[in-house]
């Protein structure tokens, strides 16, 4: 019998991990989704609003702010690819080669930073930075450096 409970309780973890997850992927779609520039987290206009009008308060606030100073357009991505993990991980389907998986993820994300930096410089999500973030600026960076305009595309 406790040979048959062990798979059980294993499943059991992973459904916990996945429901807990899914939470935070809520909270994080969500706090994206309801940003405000004029929230004092970021405060990216003048003057600054008295409270926070993001969903999830002030933390929400915050997270968009980083996530969305960081990453840019990205950040709908990272919100995007969180669920579609969250789903993968309560339909209970295993991931081949999770290493290589998001090495490429990473990749893919840095990719879209960058094209989002180099190619929308108008459709900014809020970020002074611009549309494709910190992490889009330093990509944009280093590739005109390396190759010219033409080139980093």
């Amino acid at each position: 019998m406790p040979a048959e409970t062990a798979p059980n309780a294993r499943h059991l973890q992973r459904d916990l991990l996945a429901l807990a997850f899914l939470a935070f992927n809520a909270f994080l779609v969500v706090s994206l989704l309801t940003s405000n520039p004029a929230d004092p987290a970021g405060a990216l206009t003048h003057p600054a609003a008295d409270s926070f009008a993001n969903a999830c308060g002030r933390l929400g606030a915050y997270v968009a702010r980083y996530l969305l100073e960081g990453l840019g357009w990205g950040a709908y991505f990272l919100a995007i690819s969180s669920l579609v993990l969250n789903f993968f991980l309560l339909t209970r389907r295993n991931i081949s080669e999770p290493n290589l998986r998001l090495v490429g993820w990473l990749l893919t994300l840095w990719g879209l930073c960058t094209l989002a930096a180099m190619a929308f410089t108008d459709w900014s999500p809020g970020a002074v930075i611009g549309p494709g973030g910190y992490l889009g600026a330093a990509g944009r960076g280093l590739l005109e450096m390396f190759f010219a305009r033409a080139g980093a595309y």
